[in-house]
């Protein structure tokens, strides 16, 4: 899988002539200082980039010239620093990267600068002299590239101490990076960059292998090994390291890593890779391409140092555009008086995204979308049941809307959604348990393969032949089990009707939602019936129909929950105006 998307990022790389990183780089905030060769002070630039767009100001003149010189200088991480005290974040003579408030609490002394540069005069010696493997690249590259300028190394560091502690139009009070660049030509910061990243670009050096001369490592990306998880290295390989790279495509892995990095930092946590099409798409949280020939997706969260894989999939083919529109159906008939924003959604979709947005908001009250791939204890939601269907449903929902992945979507959404619903009839949201229903069965006669019932059609002759029932001056029997447990909510309903609580709702009904079979369902019907059967007034017509109807049905299929919800919210035929 990497190495296909390895392969179509060195496309995308050569063809871009190499600037496809530095194009979509965004520098961390901070006060960006550029130094000219006279030691003069020749760009000071603020970058800072906005929360919700995600976005930065790239107009400044000097801005890709920051960016480059910024791509060259940072360090792989912070467990691979120059300057063993961790304070200054930069990787070469050229470049002084330092967070404001080191400077402010004095963690950034004389003594660590004079650290920092005296490594970088002889980082051979006095950084990878310890490691026989990181010393063994760091002469190849000496004997390629030649030895540090030490002069260059010196005025610098001169320039740094003499001004660090004394800079003008720099607000020290921001908890943002300082970064201070030495203008000098982009070969030589190249070439400093691969001074550092060389002997560092392996996650562990003792991995190594030298075949042919070629030195081959343990990439860093994603991946982690020491000693403190043994269990990663692979025991029966000669070399226990997943995979090796050489110098090359270790750089390139990289490059693709930094890639990703940007994409995240732009706000971008959703990649696409077409490897058909030899391209690479990255797209905010609710967005996704219109087409994918055949690839790969990304799920991306940023880590610490680097765009963490958090989810990837093979696609076999993704189109945005169903092939066949999704019809959110009123079935109900539903006026919504109290919510006619409702009656908007009721509507042909072609788009995943939008029926994903639809799901979400009917459903899960726009929690969802947000909480696609955050863990689960960091899920602030109060309402306990929303948050369980949220976690038991997203990854599914998340396949079908941006991998185009139909398995278990029905069966999934066909159970989260009855709970969401009961959810909504225990907190006596009348009007949401309608609309609920109604995506409900619109979702279950589109991905049903067979076609499904009309359950408006069945759900208003159901109402239709109890409210006559009831109405009756005669007890009618019940006809079947839909019926049955139709009459059940109804009767439920009526009795919590006659309490005088001020909070009765939730209390009174949750046991018989969550009752399981007939004998339980009567039996707390009997518990109702007997708790409030003194308000019902004597000779009740109405009441001892329905009464009668319930007691003299015995059901064969168990606890029809999307019933007894319709009967206990739908209007209660015993309350029925007759007409005259």
């Amino acid at each position: 899988m990497l190495k296909e998307c390895l392969e179509v990022f060195a496309d995308m790389f050569k063809e871009s002539g190499g600037r496809i990183v530095l194009d979509t780089y965004v520098p961390a905030d901070g006060t960006y200082l550029i130094v000219d060769k006279e030691g003069n002070i020749k760009s000071n630039v603020e970058i800072i980039k906005d929360k919700k767009t995600k976005e930065i100001n790239r107009d400044h003149p000097d801005f890709m010239k920051i960016c480059f010189y910024d791509y060259q200088s940072q360090l792989i991480s912070m467990n691979k620093p120059v300057d063993p005290k961790k304070v200054i974040h930069s990787n070469s003579y050229l470049s002084f990267f330092v967070k404001k408030d080191s400077i402010v609490s004095g963690k950034l002394t004389e003594a660590v600068i004079d650290g920092y540069y005296g490594i970088l005069e002889n980082p051979g010696e006095k950084k990878y002299k310890k490691s026989r493997e990181a010393a063994r690249i760091y002469e190849r590259f000496e004997e390629t590239e030649g030895k540090v300028d030490i002069e260059a190394v010196r005025k610098n560091a001169s320039w740094i101490k003499a001004h660090i502690f004394q800079l003008e139009d720099v607000d020290l009070k921001r908890k943002d990076y300082l970064k201070i660049f030495f203008e000098a030509e982009d070969t030589e910061y190249e070439r400093e960059g691969r001074r550092y990243f060389l002997p560092n670009i392996y996650n562990n050096n003792e991995y190594n292998v030298e075949i042919n001369s070629i030195v081959y490592g343990m990439p860093d990306n994603n991946l982690g090994m020491n000693a403190k998880k043994p269990f990663l290295s692979i025991k029966s390989r000669k070399y226990p390291a997943p995979y090796l790279l050489d110098g090359d495509d270790v750089i390139l892995q990289k490059q693709f890593f930094d890639y990703l990095m940007n994409l995240v930092s732009s706000g971008k946590y959703q990649v696409y890779v077409d490897t058909e099409r030899k391209k690479i798409s990255g797209y905010a949280n609710g967005d996704a391409p219109d087409h994918v020939e055949s690839g790969y997706y990304f799920r991306l969260r940023k880590g610490k140092t680097e765009a963490e894989i958090y989810d990837q999939d093979i696609i076999p083919g993704y189109q945005r555009k169903l092939p066949v529109p999704f019809c959110f159906k009123n079935y109900l008939g539903c006026e919504h008086e109290h919510k006619p924003e409702y009656k908007d959604r009721y509507q042909i979709y072609d788009d995943r995204i939008a029926v994903g947005k639809v799901i979400d908001e009917v459903f899960f009250s726009k929690f969802l979308g947000n909480n696609y791939t955050v863990d689960a204890g960091e899920i602030s939601i109060k309402d306990e049941v929303l948050k369980q269907n949220i976690l038991f449903s997203r990854d599914a929902i998340s396949d079908w809307v941006f991998k185009g992945t139909d398995s278990g979507i029905e069966r999934i959404l066909d159970k989260a959604g009855i709970k969401m619903i009961k959810s909504s009839a225990l907190q006596d949201y009348r009007e949401k348990v309608f609309w609920q229903f109604n995506l409900r069965w619109s979702l279950r006669d589109y991905f049903s393969k067979e076609k499904g019932e009309n359950m408006g059609e069945i759900i208003t002759e159901i109402r239709k032949k109890v409210e006559m029932k009831v109405l009756s001056s005669e007890t009618v029997p019940v006809e079947d089990d839909r019926e049955y447990y139709y009459c059940v909510g109804q009767l439920a309903g009526y009795l919590i009707s006659l309490s005088k609580a001020k909070d009765k709702k939730q209390s009174l009904i949750s046991p018989l939602l969550n009752a399981k079979t007939n004998e339980e369902i009567k039996r707390r019907l009997l518990q109702l019936y007997k708790k409030y059967n003194y308000s019902i007034p004597e000779g009740y017509k109405r009441v001892k129909n329905l009464l009668a109807m319930v007691e003299g049905y015995v059901p064969d299929r168990i606890a029809d929950q999307e019933m007894i919800i319709l009967g206990y919210t739908c209007d209660n035929a015993i309350y029925k105006k007759e007409e005259k």
